[in-house]
């Protein structure tokens, strides 16, 4: 009867101790409402080596456990100092958005930002047209009081953890140095490939321009509504805003955008 007893004293004080470790882990993984995420965390890497494998859906599922539905990711522990919206315009290229995906989210993972990535595909055969896709994901993502909106062109692939996709300053130009540019900057005033605004910047000057079709002319179009606002395009160092271009078939050039351009700089713009 004795021996009964000591072992359900031992339980109850191994159960007692095994409650009390379990809540104070509870209670320390808590996230903290007022405690901000670190700007770089500490798991982060300088040059992680971009991955050009293709991947497939299940597989990005399996991965990447963190992922809510519908693309969003809320850091645990701490709170986003930014609500950041990746917006994507897509079509014809499922195997570089793919390639991009499982690269970014990791990144955007490691930056601990709270964040939802957007695809937007133009479905019909029209002259595509990225201005517009991206107008429409803006005007989808800030009614989910996202702060902060990057522009991100499918077949751009981060080369550097340090581009941080958080809004630092705005207008940001973060694709500097392209590896098809040999990693230097062709123009002072180019602001395509990928950008970051807030979205009291971007409301200024009134969205992209939903004039200009296939390749060229939303970015040049866009420099100039920069500068009629009197903003300044920010960019990180050389050596920090680093991406890869994959290869595809590019989209005609748009023979007319010069033209558009010059109607379009002496009236207002749309």
């Amino acid at each position: 009867m004795r021996e009964v007893t000591v072992i359900r004293r031992l339980v109850s004080t191994v159960a007692f101790f095994y409650i009390l470790g379990y809540t104070m882990v509870l209670l320390l993984a808590r996230p903290k409402e007022n405690l901000m995420c670190q700007t770089y965390h500490q798991g982060s890497v300088l040059y992680p080596i971009p991955n050009f494998n293709d991947t497939n859906e299940k597989d990005m599922v399996s991965r990447f456990t963190w992922l809510w539905n519908g693309g969003y990711s809320l850091p645990y522990g701490c709170r986003s100092k930014e609500r950041v919206a990746i917006l994507i315009p897509y079509r014809d290229r499922e195997k570089q958005l793919r390639i991009l995906l499982s690269n970014l989210h990791p990144l955007l993972y490691r930056q601990g930002l709270e964040y939802r990535i957007y695809v937007i595909e133009q479905a019909d055969t029209k002259p595509f047209n990225k201005g517009m896709l991206y107008n429409i994901a803006y005007s989808e993502a800030k009614t989910d009081n996202h702060t902060c909106f990057v522009f991100h062109d499918v077949d751009l692939i981060p080369e550097n953890d340090q581009i941080m996709y958080n809004c630092v300053r705005s207008p940001m130009h973060l694709s500097r140095a392209i590896d098809s540019f040999n990693y230097r900057l062709p123009d002072r005033k180019l602001i395509g490939g990928v950008s970051m605004w807030k979205k009291e910047d971007f409301e200024k000057v009134n969205g992209w321009s939903n004039l200009f079709v296939n390749w060229g002319g939303e970015d040049d179009d866009m420099s100039y509504r920069i500068i009629m606002n009197k903003l300044s395009i920010f960019r990180f160092r050389n050596n920090v805003a680093r991406y890869t271009m994959l290869k595809h078939k590019r989209t005609p050039v748009n023979t007319a955008r010069y033209v558009i351009s010059r109607i379009l700089l002496g009236t207002e713009y749309s």
